[in-house]
């Protein structure tokens, strides 16, 4: 807190209005004849200020809702692991990659490794991309100079990196960083139901769960458009990543391709498995789904596994889990 640069040290609301209105209070000072307002006035200038302030700040808000609509409120479990590498590693192109992974989360320590990225990283498009996470979730943030004098020309070399499904999965057999990946909660859904599996989603990260959704979480490889057989390796190895599965039922899981071949995926690996049926509206569902704990949603996670319990305890406990014979007997089938 004392000596670093200004970049650091941003200031109050207050000190700031004084240091503008520094120059204006001075003038008001010599002057032989000073404008006094009128009550009346005053009152008026207030209010067109303060109607005018509202309106900005409602538009900051909407953007700022707009930026955080994707962004898990929540740290995963391999995010010191991530931050650790990155300081230790002079490859640009896996730096991209970590500030990559990490922006699609927000936590009081991320927050922190991207003002350090600006602080450290000489290189400038790294640094950009780290203003561009702070700014979006509307925190202040001075952008580091470009160093002067001579320069290297790690500095400024534009680091890019390809993207695709391919890619990925060469990365999830060679990375390491994408070996130590896990998550807690596999959600399987279709994709028309964005708007509610992002609800969906964060109500899991307010329980303290870290889910996966392809086009959150791979969002820059798994791109709908570039679906084909690599998509589905990787699936298979988000699957074995994930602690829990949860099939996301609603009218349009059932015209889904994906999602019974995900489920069976799951099953027969022998994961935890539960489904959450947002349409239950007596529609004829397929008598497989039937035969999973059900997921509940009030003010906390509840799942019926032949008896009601909390989500977190039905977690950690030895219900649920698949019989390895039947998976066995379902994967030769």
């Amino acid at each position: 807190k004392y000596g670093k640069k200004s970049r650091y040290n941003f200031r109050k609301p207050y000190n700031f209005i004084l240091d503008c209105s520094f120059h204006i209070r001075k003038k008001l000072r010599k002057s032989n004849s000073p404008n006094l307002l009128s009550d009346e006035e005053r009152r008026r200038i207030e209010k067109d200020t303060r109607t005018k302030s509202e309106t900005k700040l409602k538009k900051r808000e909407e953007k700022l809702q707009k930026a955080l609509y994707y962004v898990q409120e929540i740290e995963p479990r391999y995010a010191s692991k991530f931050i650790d590498r990155y300081f230790k590693t002079h490859d640009l192109h896996e730096r991209l990659e970590i500030i990559r992974e990490l922006s699609k989360y927000k936590s009081e320590n991320i927050i922190e490794f991207f003002y350090k990225v600006n602080a450290c990283t000489r290189n400038f498009s790294l640094k950009e991309e780290s203003m561009k996470y702070i700014q979006s979730i509307g925190l202040p943030f001075v952008l580091r100079r470009k160093k002067q004098g001579k320069k290297n020309y790690i500095d400024n070399e534009q680091v890019k990196n390809m993207s695709s499904p391919e890619i990925l999965m060469k990365r999830l057999y060679v990375d390491d960083l994408e070996k130590i990946k896990k998550f807690d909660v596999f959600v399987s859904h279709n994709s028309q139901d964005e708007d509610k599996i992002v609800k969906f989603y964060k109500k899991l990260n307010k329980e303290g769960y870290v889910a996966y959704i392809d086009w959150v979480n791979d969002k820059f490889d798994l791109k709908r458009q570039w679906c084909n057989a690599s998509t589905a390796q990787v699936i298979k190895q988000r699957i074995k990543q994930s602690k829990v599965f949860v099939i996301f039922l609603s009218k349009s899981t059932l015209n889904s391709q994906w999602c019974p071949w995900e489920l069976g995926y799951a099953d027969a690996l022998g994961k935890k498995i539960c489904v959450y049926k947002y349409d239950d509206n007596g529609e004829m569902i397929p008598q497989f789904y039937e035969g999973y704990p059900q997921i509940y949603i009030d003010d906390k996670l509840w799942v019926d596994d032949d008896e009601k319990m909390e989500f977190k305890e039905w977690v950690n406990s030895d219900k649920g889990k698949q019989d390895r014979k039947s998976s066995n007997k379902f994967t030769e089938h």
